[in-house]
């Protein structure tokens, strides 16, 4: 949620740069972050990810497409992983053609206003949806894009146990695991899905 809801002047920042100023680890580098534990192909994960293009680095927290895959796995897996996060793209889109509030600034709201705000939208979304049918799926981008500005402020103080600190960060950097977890949701989408159609 934080990357989505940081802002700054259009232009100012690629990915890199706001993934580097957001906040969006730092439950998790403190240890507070919310518990996940997955199975993939026979092996268990403890750490959710994000769908990612190129430009994120290899760590097991950001799954990416794969540039030029030659091996029919690879090529599923692109294709399936790109879907997903067009799919997820376009339901920011919904939300930011149906409700100025999530195109708009946000710059005066706390991290927790601008959650609250994207719920309220995700749920009015869903009661509209399941009211009016396909009837209300029917919009348009706005060719416009808001600007916007603010980043989320850290939290103040270091984690109480800095050796724990420093291993959550270390596990969060992995490019074994981000290596090891990219091949496994390879062969479990292989498994699942079979190549592509021709």
């Amino acid at each position: 949620m934080d990357l989505a809801c940081f802002f700054r002047t259009p232009g100012s920042n690629n990915d890199i740069n706001v993934l580097n100023n957001s906040t969006l680890f730092n439950d998790r580098l403190q240890g507070m972050g919310v518990p996940v534990t997955y199975q993939v192909n026979n092996t268990y994960y403890t750490s959710g990810y994000y769908l990612t293009d190129g430009i994120y680095p290899n760590w097991p927290v950001f799954v990416k497409s794969p540039t030029h895959p030659t091996d029919p796995k690879g090529k599923r897996f692109k294709v399936m992983q790109e879907a997903a996060r067009k799919d997820i793209e376009r339901a920011f889109g919904v939300l930011q053609a149906r409700w100025a509030i999530v195109k708009g600034p946000s710059r005066l709201w706390s991290k927790e206003e601008m959650s609250d705000i994207m719920f309220t939208c995700i749920i009015l979304h869903n009661m509209i949806i399941k009211d009016e049918g396909e009837h209300a799926t029917q919009w348009e981008e706005d060719a416009d894009e808001a600007s916007s500005s603010a980043a989320s402020q850290p939290r103040a103080g270091a984690p109480p146990d800095f050796r724990a600190f420093v291993a959550r960060q270390a596990s969060m950097r992995d490019a074994e695991m981000h290596a090891r977890l990219t091949l496994d949701l390879k062969e479990h989408i292989w498994s699942r899905f079979g190549p592509i159609e021709p």
